[in-house]
């Protein structure tokens, strides 16, 4: 089986203000798209607004345009470049988006209960069954990308990855994830991994639209909506972006 997907994952957490969920959301791409055309167009991108492609895509920073070398999207001009360019990445290149999101606060009042599952075990596990949904409809593989945050959480991260494909889920069998799930692999910041900074726009977006608030202008939402694994069967809320409890 040589077809082979990425998926590039990035979270927003609760704010203790307006946002009260955890979401986890990215974005699939197949592995030759990503390797022979995202990655070179994202550079191309950085090189013509930023003129620089050693540059880290980061929403907030992109939208505060406040430190260098973000002030550049200060000027008209090469704001809207650059965001007709993410407009262009995830219309031409087939991007699929996928996540899932949990009201903390509402998980803990509604199941008080102390020996809860850890609500990042529940929507990771959301997403890898999501993930195996989409690989099976393709008949492919995946390998899944995070940034590595420090030695303690991605150690935590992985056991709750590997405990997912050891024992399953509701829908699916732990031979599901075995036959269709590759790894799970941790990058830094420093990597400058395009995947990577695609989805840093993702969890954001999306946890401001399940928190009942207006998307960031530019808005970005209809792409990322657009975008949402619909399982095949027209089920966005089902497969795509998943909001619990």
């Amino acid at each position: 089986m040589s077809n082979e997907y990425y998926l590039f994952l990035d979270e927003s957490k609760p704010n203790g203000s307006n946002i009260h969920h955890l979401c986890l959301a990215g974005v699939i791409i197949r592995k030759e798209t990503y390797e022979n055309e995202v990655v070179p167009e994202v550079r191309a991108l950085k090189q013509r607004v930023f003129n620089n492609t050693d540059i880290i895509l980061h929403e907030s920073e992109i939208r505060a345009s406040r430190d260098l070398p973000y002030t550049v999207l200060r000027q008209r001009e090469k704001r809207a470049e650059f965001w007709q360019g993410m407009d262009n990445i995830f219309r031409n290149y087939n991007l699929t988006t996928l996540g899932a999101s949990i009201h903390i606060s509402d998980f803990k009042s509604f199941y008080n209960d102390s020996e809860l599952n850890d609500e990042y075990y529940i929507v990771l596990q959301i997403v890898l069954e999501n993930f195996v949904h989409f690989l099976r409809s393709h008949n492919a593989k995946g390998q899944v990308y995070i940034e590595g945050i420090n030695t303690t959480d991605d150690t935590r991260l992985r056991n709750t990855y590997h405990k997912i494909v050891a024992n399953g889920t509701l829908y699916y069998s732990p031979n599901a994830f075995q036959d269709r799930l590759l790894n799970i692999n941790f990058l830094i910041k420093a990597d400058n991994n395009i995947g990577l900074q695609l989805a840093d726009f993702v969890p954001g977006t999306l946890n401001r639209t399940c928190n009942g608030l207006s998307p960031k202008q530019p808005s970005i939402y209809p792409l990322i909506d657009a975008a949402l694994y619909d399982g095949g069967h027209g089920l966005k809320q089902r497969f795509g972006f998943k909001i619990l409890p």
